[in-house]
């Protein structure tokens, strides 16, 4: 449930920022709106999961954290040196092109194989971002790591986690 809420709250937050601040609040709260659902639903259909063990759930924590923090640091030395050398237009898309690439060893790390796939799909959108004329270069790449972002945790919810009482129905 956790890894739906973070990936449904940062989908959020890239259509937030590729749609920017000065957009009508109607557009600007779709995405925080999808996200809701999303949550609201993978709430619904785990409500039953059997929980995860201790030792799973802390080696879990320790690969999500050190991917994080390594994410982090990359997001905040990459965005300063951009800034630094003018080139304000490339942030969004070089922040795409590091998430991306946090997807693969989590992938590999919790053997989740759709990881892959948004992974290569985000680091993608962001490459492609960087081509992008620069007024529309944070629109298209924030919401096309949103719509990543929500097409990974709905892909999850449908075909990866089940509950007990859903796969009984099935």
């Amino acid at each position: 449930m956790s890894a739906i809420v973070f990936m449904a709250g940062f989908a959020a937050a890239w259509w937030v920022m590729g749609v920017g601040l000065q957009a009508p609040v109607g557009l600007l709260a779709i995405g925080p709106m999808v996200s809701a659902a999303m949550i609201l639903f993978a709430r619904q259909r785990l409500k039953n999961a059997p929980a995860v063990s201790g030792d799973t759930a802390k080696r879990r924590g320790r690969i999500i954290g050190w991917a994080v923090a390594g994410e982090g640091v990359a997001i905040a030395v990459t965005s300063h040196l951009l800034v630094k050398a003018g080139l304000v237009a490339f942030v969004v898309p070089a922040v795409a092109i590091i998430v991306g690439l946090h997807f693969l060893p989590l992938a590999k790390l919790l053997s989740v194989k759709i990881y892959y796939v948004a992974g290569g799909l985000i680091t993608l959108a962001g490459i492609a971002g960087l081509v992008v004329e620069a007024p529309h270069r944070a629109l298209f790449t924030g919401l096309s790591a949103a719509v990543l972002l929500w097409l990974t945790c709905a892909y999850r919810l449908v075909f990866e986690v089940r509950s007990p009482t859903a796969a009984a129905a099935r």
